[in-house]
């Protein structure tokens, strides 16, 4: 398939934000590939090269863009910089400057998906002495064969701007209808994402064999799966009335983590499914301990103090996710793993069996054991006894509770009832902190100057749009370093324009790529004529006095509170 019929389907789903509309493009495009090039066009439409578990980044910064972009355009560097200084958008830079290229380097031939692919995933996977030219060449190779729209793209694609509004579930719903003439396929197609997290794969196997290509879609060991998540109630009452009896766990504020096994290979995977093996040197050799040889567990590494048996703020816990000086953090900060769920074990698939004999499989081989150990529960078939181990759990420093389903199978990438959690934040005003997306930022003024930052602009995530709607501008709530961070960290993301998969009344003073997720605290949740949040008239939803919590850099904007979450929060407050 031609590239430039991927980048047609781009510039159609970048300038509209109908979700029919880009449904029904995306399947018609999906209906004229085979099947190996549909699992790459959905790589590249989804922004990655690869899943996040296998662990390959394209890894290609804007100084090698722009040399690319010289050596395909024939125009100088400064040229080539103050274009991209005025536009903001490297993508255009390189569109603008190929428009007026007479001549291509490789002879006018069209350019291929297959080709656009190949070259990226070399640029991805080259290393070594002159690997840096060699990237650099095979981009200008791309370039010299592209169009100024196909251009666009590759840059886009190559500095992590693609900036589409198509994400995973559009990708299912057009698979869908490619074949259904509507979204009848998606749960089918969902259960085969959820345990593969290979949305590539999913496409090529339904393209090839329909449902039936992707019943060997099932759980194994390092294909991550999507996580499980927990629904909200009120109170203890609440929860004993919707599901009954029920396993009440405690809920760790720490790295949420995967961990699977087979034969002597370990590996381990954070929330976002990104291979983090190597930041937990200290725990590798335990899980290794284990008597079975190939499982899936999941669990909650938090840093412990032995001497006080307490468990230790957030902030101690994060410093363990770091480059450099990892053996030498693992022994100042040790951490305690616990193992809240069994997906795997001894190769036989957990995932349908009730939680009740998942359990018992936890207990029976993780007790006993000091660093890898069971979380935390009781089973509590009274709001009483659930309401005494949330008080337990609260003084003991953690968040609050997780009651757990005791018939439930484990529900894969879904926010239902069998989990349902409790915090102690219910108790303080708001009924839950917020996980919002920057999108935007405001300069220093006062003592804030000298940091060039300000404050942020956050938003929630529209799950039905695949938009992110204004919640709340925080001003308060950072540390210096804090301050430093956001300035540095988003200057290098910023726009020239609001994005345009973000619905904003008001103005940021530098609009950023919604790439950073931060967990947000407030008094309450209020209507706003301002902000965008469940806006569907005159009125949406804004946090009273919000103050930043924490930098949540272990989730992706699309795994951000959702706008159907707030309304539901909402509710919930008035209880």
């Amino acid at each position: 398939m031609d590239f430039s019929r991927l980048a047609e389907i781009f510039e159609k789903v970048t300038t509209t934000t109908k979700r029919l509309a880009i449904t029904d493009d995306l399947a018609g495009l999906f209906g004229e590939c085979s099947g190996k090039e549909v699992k790459h066009a959905v790589y590249l439409i989804t922004g990655v090269l690869v899943p996040a578990h296998y662990g390959i980044e394209l890894g290609m910064g804007d100084k090698l863009c722009i040399r690319a972009i010289v050596m395909a355009s024939g125009k100088t560097d400064r040229e080539v910089e103050a274009h991209y200084r005025k536009s903001g958008d490297l993508g255009s830079t390189a569109q603008a400057f190929l428009k007026d290229k007479e001549q291509r380097t490789l002879g006018g031939g069209k350019l291929s998906t297959e080709k656009v692919y190949g070259n990226l995933y070399k640029i991805a996977t080259s290393g070594g002495g002159g690997s840096q030219d060699l990237k650099i060449k095979l981009l200008a190779e791309l370039l010299g064969s592209a169009t100024p729209v196909e251009a666009k793209y590759i840059i886009r694609f190559a500095t992590g701007r693609l900036r589409l509004g198509a994400g995973e579930s559009t990708v299912l719903d057009a698979l869908s209808v490619l074949q259904a003439k509507d979204k009848s396929l998606r749960p089918e197609l969902e259960r085969a994402f959820n345990f593969s997290s290979d949305l590539g794969t999913v496409a090529q196997l339904f393209l090839e064999n329909g449902l039936e290509g992707l019943k060997h879609l099932t759980v194994k060991p390092f294909s991550p799966i999507q996580p499980a998540l927990a629904e909200r109630l009120a109170n203890a009452e609440e929860i004993i009335e919707k599901i009954g009896e029920c396993a009440v766990e405690g809920k760790y504020d720490g790295f949420r983590l995967s961990v699977h096994r087979q034969g002597d290979r370990i590996e381990i995977y954070s929330r976002r499914l990104e291979k983090m093996t190597h930041m937990f040197p200290d725990l590798v050799p335990e899980f290794r301990k284990i008597k079975s040889k190939e499982f899936i567990i999941e669990g909650e590494a938090i840093a412990f103090d032995e001497k006080t048996k307490k468990f230790l703020p957030f902030q101690a816990t994060i410093q363990r996710k770091r480059k450099h000086g990892i053996a030498e953090k693992a022994k100042a900060l040790p951490l305690k793993f616990f193992v809240f769920d069994v997906l795997l074990f001894d190769g036989k698939d957990c995932t349908g069996a009730p939680y009740s004999e998942r359990r018992k499989i936890i207990d029976q081989t993780f007790a006993g054991g000091k660093t890898i150990v069971p979380s935390q529960h009781v089973i509590a078939k009274t709001a009483e006894v659930l309401n005494e181990f949330f008080e337990q759990c609260v003084g003991e420093g953690l968040e609050g509770i997780i009651a757990k389903d005791l018939k439930a199978p484990y529900t894969a990438g879904a926010r239902k009832f069998s989990w349902i959690k409790l915090k102690k934040s219910y108790a303080e005003g708001l009924v839950d902190t917020v996980d919002g997306v920057v999108v935007g930022y405001y300069l220093g003024k006062g003592k804030r100057t000298k940091f060039g930052f300000g404050g942020l602009l956050a938003a929630i995530y529209d799950e039905e749009k695949k938009r992110f709607r204004t919640i709340c501008k925080i001003g308060t709530g950072f540390s210096e370093e804090q301050l430093g961070w956001f300035e540095k960290t988003l200057s290098k993301i910023s726009l020239k324009e609001k994005p345009a998969n973000v619905d904003a009344l008001i103005d940021a003073d530098i609009w950023v790529e919604p790439e950073y997720v931060v967990e947000i605290n407030a008094d309450e949740i209020t209507k706003s004529p301002v902000h965008t949040a469940g806006m569907y008239g005159k009125e949406g939803f804004a946090l009273r006095f919000p103050r930043l919590v924490k930098i949540r850099d272990d989730k992706k904007p699309e795994q951000a509170t959702t706008e159907k979450e707030i309304e539901e929060l909402f509710e919930l407050q008035k209880r």
